[in-house]
């Protein structure tokens, strides 16, 4: 990004520089004719003088007399100086005098001759290629203007001097583009050439060397872009490795009842005249492994459909009091089994946007761990409440607890606290999985809080109103 916006100031600065000399040369333009025109204004002041001092007939080119036109060389010279023409003008708007001697005795009117004779202050213009001055000469006596000097002095000197700076304008602008251009022939060359790194670097990694990566170049968009890559390479890692471990834990879970089916029914083949009692105790074991390797089977199928995206889940609204209540009723027999009591308490009526059966499931699940990791004679009360926004579901037993050190792995598939007791309740390492999925998927979430030894309480935040 930095040498993007270099390049883009590089641009910027020509045009700026091409706006800027260019207003340059229009000021000194400008300043050039108002201090001409103010010269030729102050030496047409001085000839006006002049006549009104050595009066008009010194000037008056029109008389037959032998002293006609005796101060006629000072314009010439005052006409050389300014590089133009100089007119003497009567009242009568007739030309006494012209330094072109063209026009000697003919009439000549103008708006600015009419304007100047009436006591106007007509001071210089502007007319194409040269500025014309009016200086009035006024009558010692009467004070009225008999006469004007009239002077036309060429711009042609100012225009040279415009049309070299014009030139070297284009000169130092074609060089700053020139300059600009290189630069960015070179950017680009140095563009191609990380493009082509990143593009070989890549291909090497696209080949199955996940172990590479991109390294960083020169460009600091190019770094950004390399450190991205690098993550989601990473992150592809780790997700490999979940996979991995993923795949390895199911075929762990899957192959342990099989072994010990295994086991039972060799054993059964290798007795000869075994008992019916012992025959059927070692069926009831295999039945167990059966269940056991059917809940497991039962339990990844549901965590694949919970990976799935979040169509799957059937929002209606639900009675989130009369769902709880039923998820007692069914767990209550299996609790009352070792004396544990189980308390429902309601702070108000809930009603919310969720998949009901997905729900029940997870509920199910977090209210069973309860009864299953608790001690005989234990409780478990379970809670609700609500706002404006969100509805609490609460659980809390009186069970063995869960360590500090494992309460950030416990909703991982597999994981279990306590394999050995896990294995004796039945437990997949799934249940919890499967629970926080289903949360995440109505975008709440779950938390827990437990205390080895003295019990633990999942708290479960759910929005009232799906938000899709």
């Amino acid at each position: 990004m930095t040498y993007v916006v270099g390049l883009i100031c590089m641009i910027v600065f020509n045009c700026f520089l091409a706006i800027a000399t260019d207003h340059m040369v229009r000021s000194y333009q400008k300043k050039a004719e108002e201090q001409k025109a103010s010269y030729v204004e102050k030496q047409c002041g001085i000839l006006a003088n002049q006549l009104v001092l050595n009066g008009i007939s010194a000037y008056d080119m029109t008389k037959t007399s032998d002293d006609r036109g005796s101060n006629f060389f000072e314009m010439e010279q005052l006409a050389n100086d300014i590089d133009g023409r100089i007119l003497i003008i009567d009242n009568r708007f007739e030309i006494l005098a012209d330094t072109y001697n063209k026009n000697n005795g003919q009439y000549y009117v103008t708006d600015d001759l009419i304007r100047a004779f009436e006591g106007e202050d007509v001071s210089y213009t502007f007319a194409g290629t040269y500025i014309q001055v009016i200086s009035g000469v006024y009558n010692q006596d009467t004070g009225e203007i008999e006469a004007v000097v009239m002077a036309l002095s060429s711009m042609d000197s100012i225009e040279e001097i415009i049309g070299y700076l014009y030139e070297q304008r284009a000169t130092l602008t074609g060089l700053f583009f020139l300059i600009t251009l290189i630069v960015m022939v070179l950017l680009v060359i140095f563009m191609r050439k990380s493009f082509r790194n990143m593009q070989n670097e890549l291909d090497i990694i696209a080949e199955g060397h996940q172990e590479e990566s991109m390294s960083e170049s020169g460009f600091k968009e190019f770094n950004r872009m390399a450190v991205s890559f690098n993550k989601i390479v990473n992150r592809y890692k780790e997700l490999e490795n979940t996979r991995q471990e993923f795949v390895s834990n199911v075929s762990h879970e899957l192959k342990t009842p099989i072994t010990s089916m295994k086991i039972l029914a060799d054993s059964l083949l290798m007795q000869e005249n075994v008992p019916v009692e012992i025959y059927e105790d070692f069926m009831n074991d295999i039945v167990h492994e059966i269940d056991r390797e059917n809940q497991i089977i039962n339990d990844l199928l549901t965590l694949v459909k919970m990976d799935k995206t979040q169509a799957d889940l059937n929002i209606s609204p639900t009675n989130i009091n009369e769902l709880l209540e039923v998820l007692l009723k069914r767990i209550s027999p299996i609790a009352e089994q070792r004396n544990i009591t189980i308390r429902l308490e309601t702070m108000r009526q809930v009603v919310a946007e969720v998949d009901e059966v997905k729900l029940s499931l997870a509920c199910n699940n977090i209210i069973e761990n309860a009864v299953k990791y608790n001690h005989d004679g234990g409780k478990v009360d379970v809670s609700l409440n609500g706002d404006h926004k969100f509805f609490y579901i609460r659980v809390k037993d009186t069970g063995v607890g869960i360590p500090e050190d494992c309460q950030e792995q416990i909703f991982e598939r597999f994981y279990r606290v306590d394999k050995a007791r896990s294995r004796e309740t039945g437990g997949t390492g799934l249940g919890l999985a499967i629970s926080r999925n289903v949360i995440l998927l109505h975008k709440g979430s779950i938390r827990v809080h437990s205390k080895e030894g003295e019990g633990t309480t999942f708290i479960i935040r759910i929005p009232l109103n799906y938000l899709g």
